[in-house]
C-alpha cells in the first residue's frame, strides 16, 4: 500500500480537525456569550457566582472535546454531548433570567440551535476523514478507526503509539468508562492477516469475546515484557490488510 508523506497526511487531517474544533466550540462559546449578557444585565449584578459557574462549565466542555481532537470516530458523539449539555444549560439560564411569554420560545431556540448545529457540522468533518482510505492518514496523528465486523459500535483503533479495542456495549452494561483494551506498539510481537470461518467465538482484547461472521481478521500476538503480558487478539475487521499495513508503518516509524 502506498502511503502519502507525513506532511500531506497531517494536512488532510488538520483541515478536518479544525472543522471539528470550531463546531465543538460553539456550545462553550454560547455559554461565554451568556456570561457577557449576565454581566451586562442589571438584575444579575448582585452575584457573580452564576457567571463563574457558566465560565467553568464552558471550559470543561471545551477541554473535554479538545482532549479527543485526534479521534475522528468520537467527534460526532462529543459534539452531540457538548451541544445538548450546553443547549440545556443555556435554555435553563434563559428561563431563569428572562421574564415574559417569549422566554419559552427563546429557550427552545437556544436548545435546538446549540444541540443540532455543532453535531451537523462535526458529522461532516468526521465523515470527510473516516470515508477516506485509511492509508491517507497513516502519516498523520489521527487515531485510525476500523469497525469491528458484526459488533455494534465496536472499533479497532490504531493510535500514535498503541492499538486498542473499544466496544460500547461493555460500558452500557457495567457503567464503567474504562472500556478500552489497549497495548502499546512495544508490546506487539507479531501482526498477521487471517481468514475466519465465521460463527466461532474469538477473543478480541483482554476481556472481550465476540462471534463474528466469516471474513478477514487481524491476529495480533502480544508479548509485553514491561507488564509481563502474553496474549493473542483476533480482530475481525473487513479492512484487515489496510489495518495491518497501517499498524506496521506506524510501528516502524516509531522505532526510528
Amino acid at each position: 500500500m502506498i502511503t502519502p508523506s507525513t506532511s500531506d497526511s497531517e494536512l488532510v487531517f488538520a483541515r478536518a480537525r479544525r472543522g471539528y474544533l470550531f463546531a465543538m466550540s460553539l456550545g462553550p462559546i454560547a455559554l461565554v456569550a451568556l456570561c457577557v449578557v449576565s454581566l451586562a444585565g442589571q438584575r444579575n449584578k448582585g452575584s457573580i457566582l452564576p457567571v463563574l459557574g457558566l465560565l467553568a462549565f464552558a471550559l470543561v466542555l471545551f477541554l473535554f472535546g479538545y482532549a479527543r481532537r485526534n479521534s475522528p470516530v468520537r467527534w460526532s458523539r462529543i459534539a452531540a454531548i457538548s451541544g445538548v449539555v450546553a443547549g440545556v444549560y443555556g435554555a435553563v439560564v434563559v428561563l431563569s433570567w428572562r421574564a415574559g411569554e417569549s422566554r419559552l420560545l427563546i429557550a427552545i431556540a437556544v436548545l435546538v440551535i446549540l444541540s443540532l448545529v455543532p453535531w451537523l457540522a462535526v458529522r461532516n468533518a468526521a465523515a470527510s476523514v473516516l470515508a477516506r482510505p485509511k492509508g491517507d492518514l497513516v502519516g498523520a496523528t489521527a487515531e485510525l478507526s476500523f469497525a469491528l465486523r458484526d459488533e455494534a459500535d465496536g472499533w479497532f483503533l490504531i493510535r500514535e503509539d498503541e492499538v486498542a479495542v473499544r466496544i460500547r456495549r461493555k460500558v452500557r452494561r457495567s457503567l464503567d468508562d474504562d472500556h478500552d483494551a489497549a497495548v502499546s506498539f512495544s508490546g506487539i510481537a507479531e501482526v498477521e492477516v487471517i481468514d475466519l470461518p465465521g460463527d466461532d467465538e474469538v477473543e478480541i482484547g483482554l476481556s472481550y469475546t465476540v462471534t463474528p461472521g466469516a471474513g478477514p481478521a487481524l491476529r495480533i500476538r502480544v508479548d509485553d515484557k514491561a507488564i509481563d503480558l502474553r496474549d493473542e487478539w483476533i480482530v475481525p475487521i473487513d479492512e484487515a490488510w489496510q489495518a495491518a499495513e497501517a499498524l506496521r508503518t506506524r510501528m516502524v516509524r516509531l522505532s526510528k
